[in-house]
């Protein structure tokens, strides 16, 4: 069975027509992930438990502990808010650069089940400036 889906991309943009933009899925689906790594648990009121807040880890020093806890709590988010349907195959967090602003890496390797594209990777950069 494929999968042919649509979805809204973040953030939402409207249509030439007026509407709202439709996303395809892989970036719909980058776009959710993407949002689950930035979301601070707890800041949607309706979804308590939605979000991993990579920000908090920004300054805790790189270990195989803090990458285990960020693949964890992005694997329950992305199950319980993507479904069954994505399944992270990989995860890897390395410090960035002291040249740079980004202080923390992210690469994940995922799959959607059900298309035929794959493992698909998303690399997310979390600035030190995005810490308040």
């Amino acid at each position: 069975m494929q999968i042919h889906s649509k979805g809204l991309p973040f953030p939402l943009v409207l249509s030439p027509g007026g509407g709202l933009a439709v996303a395809g899925l892989h970036d719909s689906v980058r776009a959710m992930l993407e949002q689950i790594l930035f979301t601070n648990p707890g800041e949607r009121v309706n979804r308590p438990t939605f979000g991993v807040g990579v920000q908090r880890y920004i300054f805790a020093p790189n270990s195989p502990f803090i990458a285990s806890e960020i693949r964890v709590a992005l694997e329950e988010n992305v199950y319980e808010h993507l479904g069954r349907n994505v399944r992270i195959l990989n995860l890897d967090v390395t410090p960035g650069d002291s040249d740079s602003d980004a202080a923390l890496h992210i690469h994940i390797d995922f799959e959607i089940i059900g298309t035929l594209e794959g493992a698909q990777g998303l690399d997310v950069a979390v600035s030190r400036k995005s810490v308040r």
